[in-house]
Parts: structure tokens; sequence; C-alpha cells
């Protein structure tokens, strides 16, 4: 039975869990803050169900605990960023920072970050850059789990795509997807708990279509709209993989299965001071009535509403804020395991869902 936690029991669970594997305080924060994120916005697969196996690869020694992140302008809006192999979302969180810094000084900056590892979901990073004025892409590859189109073999990443404005009203403007027609975490998910998958998710090992979740999980997942899907895939392999000067596509280790290799994977920030445009101080104005404008639009048949991107997660923040975060049986499996093994106080059932 799924069981509600309070957000703060959470937090607290998952901070112990990191400081005790060997993260220090503030950067257990840090994980953990990006993992809730994700949760909070109803994308489970990026939220604490990752705490597991992000704690045991830093247990080990896979992930570096105390990395000494290297920022290096290499021009005025450039940024090089050296993660030294240290958890994705410190890594990420400093790049992200540097380049709005930058990007208030030049108008523009881009922070191209090697070495570092999987820094969950990106709209949290693009959040960040909204609350300081400015628009941003954010991009990350991933381990080989998609084929490309007309492939049937693993060889790159379900690689997403953030992106971000500052917008006047209600709506946000935040879109955060994979390229893959779905993440590959909800893949490992509906495995886990035996469940099966949409009919166009997946191949099986052999190229077969298939709707067993185990099955998909040894194959590969295909990337969206066909041909078009594939294509933004390798742009953002281009951007961030080869662009960071690390391995990329083929060569990466995998967060689950590679337990000497480390993963490094590569992330690309793209900020824009949003008032050096043409409308200056009236950007966030300017967005909010294109989104009026839109969302004035006639409906479709079937639809009682016009969402922007992000508007449904904004919804479920505002829910999980009031309600706490829902964790299947599998997860808290996993959590009680994991709290175990690295020594840290057990996750605590409050209310039942």
């Amino acid at each position: 039975m799924t069981e509600l936690f309070p957000i703060d029991t959470v937090r607290s669970f998952s901070n112990r869990v990191f400081m005790a594997a060997g993260l220090a305080d503030e950067d257990a924060e840090i994980v953990t803050d990006v993992l809730i994120h994700a949760d909070l916005r109803g994308h489970a697969s990026h939220g604490v169900t990752r705490i597991p196996i992000y704690s045991q690869r830093i247990k080990a020694g896979v992930v570096n605990a105390h990395p000494s992140v290297k920022i290096t302008r290499t021009a005025p809006g450039f940024l090089v960023v050296d993660g030294d192999n240290g958890p994705g979302p410190v890594v990420s969180l400093q790049a992200i920072d540097a380049a709005i810094d930058a990007a208030k000084e030049t108008g523009i900056s881009i922070a191209s970050v090697g070495h570092s590892n999987h820094n969950g979901a990106g709209s949290y990073y693009v959040e960040r850059a909204i609350e300081a004025g400015c628009i941003a892409f954010a991009m990350t590859n991933a381990p080989p789990s998609m084929a490309v189109f007309g492939g049937r073999e693993p060889v790159i990443g379900t690689n997403p795509i953030a992106f971000g404005t500052p917008a006047a009203g209600d709506a946000p403007v935040l879109l955060d997807m994979a390229t893959a027609l779905v993440a590959r975490g909800k893949i490992v998910e509906a495995a886990k708990r035996g469940d099966a998958i949409p009919e166009g998710w997946a191949l099986d090992k052999d190229g077969r279509p298939t709707t067993d979740a185990g099955a998909a999980e040894k194959g590969v997942v295909l990337p969206m709209a066909g041909a078009k899907g594939s294509a933004l895939a390798i742009m953002v392999e281009v951007m961030a993989g080869v662009l960071a000067g690390g391995r990329f596509a083929g060569d990466m280790g995998n967060l689950y299965s590679d337990w000497e290799l480390t993963q490094d994977n590569a992330h690309v920030f793209i900020v824009i001071d949003a008032t050096r445009g043409a409308a200056g101080d009236r950007h966030g104005e300017r967005v909010g009535e294109l989104v009026g404008m839109l969302k004035k639009s006639a409906l479709a048949e079937g639809h009682d509403a016009i969402l922007m991107p992000g508007e449904i997660e904004m919804q479920r923040t505002a829910a999980m804020q009031a309600e706490g975060i829902a964790l299947p049986p599998n997860v808290l499996a996993d959590l009680d395991a994991i709290a175990r093994q690295v020594g840290a106080p057990p996750l605590q059932a409050t209310v039942q869902a």
C-alpha cells in the first residue's frame, strides 16, 4: 500500500542517508532538494527513488563525495566546468549559479559541464535561473538506453532538454522532457513493480515492440516523434557530451551497472538575462500576454483547458506540499535497505494513502 510522508520527514531522511554515505551536510541538502523537486512535480522516476543508487555509488567511491569543481572562463560568457566526478546536483548547482552571474554581466552565458554524474530533473536548475530573471536551457546526456531512428541498439541516451522563462501571471512556461518517448526511469520503476508499459514505449533486446517493462529494461527506449526525437537527442549529445570533452553515447558509464567506470555525464546550461532583450523589464509581462492569448484559444473536443508547459507540474507541487509525498512499497523497501546499509535512521510512516 502506498504511504504518504510529510516533505520535511522525507527531506530529513534523505539528508541523513547522504551524509552517512559520505557527503558534507550542505551537499547532502543539495542532492535532497533536487530529488524532492522531481517528486513534487510528479516525476517520481527522478525523485527519492534515486536515493539508494546515488548513495551506493557515493559510498562505493564511484562518485567523488568531496569534489573540487573547477570553473574556467574561456570567453566572457563561456564557462568550462570540470565536475571532478562529483554528485551531479552538486556540480550542476555550481555551474548554473556561475552561468547566471555571467549572464548578468554579459547578457548571455553558457556553462559546459564535464566529468559529472546524473543530475536529476533539469527543471530544478532552470527554475533557479527564472528566479534570477533569466531565460534558461538545461540539457544533459545520459548512458545509452535509446535507439536512434531506424535502429534497434541502445547507442544514445534519452538526453533530456529543459527550458523556462520568467512570466507574469499564474501559469509558468517551464518545459522539461526526455527526447525519448518516455524517460527510461519510468520503465525501470514499472519493472520494479511488475507493471506493464504502454505500447510504443520500447523494444526488447531482439528489437521487437514490447509492453513487458522487464523486457524493455533489457532492450531500448524509442525516441519521441521518430526521427525528430532522435535528431534532438543527437543535438543534446553534441551540446552536452561532445562540447564538454568527456565520454559520450556508447562510451558512457551506466548508473546502475558500472561500479568501476565513472558515468562521466555532461551537462550544458545556457542562460539569458531577459532584461537585455527589446522588452527590457517587461519581458515577463509580455510572456504573460502570450500565455493569455494561447489559453484563450478555442478548445478541442475532449479538453476543458489549455495548459502551459509546467502548469500540470505546478498543480502537482501545490497538492503534494499540502498532502505529502506518496511512496509505493517497492520504493519504501529500497529506502529502508539503503538506510540500514549506510547506517542512517529509517523513514517513519505517518499516513497511509
